[in-house]
């Protein structure tokens, strides 16, 4: 494995760990969250890292409005 493809899987795992994040605190909300209330939520400073736990976190929230 490349460090590129490292580094790919590290941010999909963080991804993934935004996606269970929402799954954890979301279940029992009716209102999605707005951008502060993620931010509070997101364990990572800054960077790609941010940004990719940021991102599993709003596909999960979209995907249980949806049901």
């Amino acid at each position: 494995m490349t460090t590129m493809d490292n580094d790919d899987f590290r941010l999909s795992r963080i991804e993934a760990e935004g996606w269970s994040a929402a799954q954890r605190y979301m279940a029992d909300e009716t209102v999605k969250p707005d951008d502060i209330r993620v931010a509070d939520f997101n364990p990572y400073g800054g960077g790609a890292a941010r940004s990719r736990w940021a991102a599993g976190f709003r596909k999960a929230v979209a995907t249980m409005g949806a049901k």
